[in-house]
């Protein structure tokens, strides 16, 4: 019982919180994408990944997302971008996964424009009837 509670407070005494502030201009066949949803997550290992934040892009396809957590080591963020760009199939939409290098950890990435008609290894399709 000693060891499981000098373990817990080892676990708060190591955990520190990170934060990361991701912007960028989402980018369809050269025309900004106004409206779609952009989510900042945080991978974790063990349990169902964290959603740090959700934005949507302004009328000019920009956006600006900033999340933190609380992580024993550093946070692992990614970005879900939900969009419509090469997608054929009527109510269908692509979410799209991008990773946050790790150097820009309590820093900002910034992605400048995200083109999202060029496929990535991670994308998936969503709410397809």
């Amino acid at each position: 019982m000693k060891l499981l509670i000098l373990a817990a407070l080892l676990g708060v005494t190591l955990a520190k919180v990170s934060n990361i502030t991701v912007k960028g201009i989402a980018v369809c066949n050269k025309k900004r994408v106004p409206g779609l949803k952009i989510e900042l997550m945080e991978e974790d290992g063990v349990s169902l990944d964290d959603k740090l934040a959700t934005v949507n892009t302004d009328d000019q396809g920009n956006f600006n997302v900033f999340g933190k957590d609380d992580e024993w080591g550093t946070i692992e963020p990614y970005l879900f971008i939900y969009h419509k760009c090469r997608v054929k199939k009527e109510g269908c939409w692509t979410r799209t996964r991008y990773e946050v290098p790790q150097a820009k950890i309590n820093g900002v990435y910034d992605m400048t424009y995200v083109t999202l008609d060029v496929a990535q290894a991670d994308e998936k399709a969503v709410n397809c009837a």
